[in-house]
């Protein structure tokens, strides 16, 4: 129980990823479009595309939310085996990518930021399917959670990789992409307190 509820304390505590959101598109000298400009826009570091005054802010809250989420599933990893270990092992390494992201701004580090960004997506994709087909999917909360979080994912994914965004705009495709993948941590950690079992019964 102790070690649910630790694990449900640090991915809960992502969702400040939203207000950290807010409070940095409000600082932008142009009206920030939540349609049309990406995320990693929030983050840039210097006034030429974009231009984020508190960019320091979102940047500490992608390495905050990566650390979080990787610290959680490491948590759970020496705890289980197989497919199991496999799943917290991917969501591990999912939330180090994030934290990469805010180490390298986009107008800064532009090809290594895209690849941390493309790679934290990948990467919890997989761990989401692995671990719905394990024993937490077992839970139908989870499974359900699970697999509308990864649909989410790979619609706005598709959605941001076509031309034209599906008329979505590049902004909005983007989070149906990546927000999706935050909502299945903070999911999660909310089912941890209403007892879900992330480790295999016998444990």
């Amino acid at each position: 129980m102790r070690l649910r509820r630790a694990v449900a304390a640090l991915w809960v505590s992502t969702v400040l990823y939203w207000p950290a959101q807010v409070l940095v598109a409000k600082a932008w000298p142009t009206p920030y479009s939540w349609r049309d400009d990406v995320i990693s826009a929030l983050g840039a570091a210097t006034c030429t595309e974009y231009c984020s005054p508190d960019h320091a802010l979102m940047n500490a809250t992608f390495v905050a939310v990566g650390a979080l989420t990787a610290a959680g599933a490491a948590l759970l990893v020496p705890q289980t085996t197989g497919r199991d270990r496999a799943g917290w092992l991917l969501i591990a390494a999912s939330g180090l990518a994030t934290s990469a992201v805010g180490f390298l701004p986009l107008d800064v580090s532009s090809a290594a930021h895209n690849l941390a960004a493309q790679i934290h997506w990948a990467l919890q994709v997989a761990g989401m399917i692995v671990l719905a087909t394990g024993s937490v999917g077992r839970d139908r909360r989870a499974r359900a959670l699970a697999a509308a979080c990864t649909a989410a994912a790979v619609i706005g994914g598709a959605a941001f990789l076509t031309p034209g965004t599906w008329g979505l705009g590049a902004g909005l495709s983007e989070r149906i992409a990546l927000d999706s993948l935050n909502v299945w941590t903070i999911g999660m950690g909310v089912l941890l307190l209403r007892g879900l079992r992330p480790v295999s019964p016998s444990r």
